[in-house]
């Protein structure tokens, strides 16, 4: 266990969280308009871990800003991420794959998990 590691996630998480939290707070969502906040911080999470992942060449400040910030501030960045990396290896039809049963699957699961708990 990377015990340096684990506290520059964790460190980076709880500054990716709080800024998750100011723009929800700043963006409320509401079901009559689109859901700018999430869409933001999705929006960001890919631009930035693209540019973390192609520039930082430390280790240990790619987990605080990309692991950790990014992870805290969104976990689309990391699907965006994935996705790309199946491009870059042309792997084009598992990209397609992967990003539609995620999406799909993700949303079915939303539902199920819902209902699940209406009954609970």
């Amino acid at each position: 266990m990377n015990f340096q590691g684990l506290i520059l996630v964790g460190l980076g998480g709880c500054i990716g969280s709080m800024l998750r939290f100011f723009v929800g707070s700043y963006l409320p969502f509401e079901t009559s308009k689109f859901a700018w906040a999430t869409f933001t911080v999705n929006m960001l999470g890919c631009l930035f871990i693209g540019l973390g992942m192609g520039k930082i060449q430390d280790e240990n400040l790619k987990l605080l800003l990309v692991t950790g910030m990014l992870g805290g501030f969104t976990t689309f960045s990391g699907f965006g991420w994935e996705l790309f990396q199946y491009a870059q290896a042309q792997e084009h039809i598992r990209a397609l794959i992967y990003g539609i049963f995620s999406v799909s699957l993700g949303y079915t699961l939303v539902i199920i998990g819902r209902k699940f708990a209406d009954v609970l």
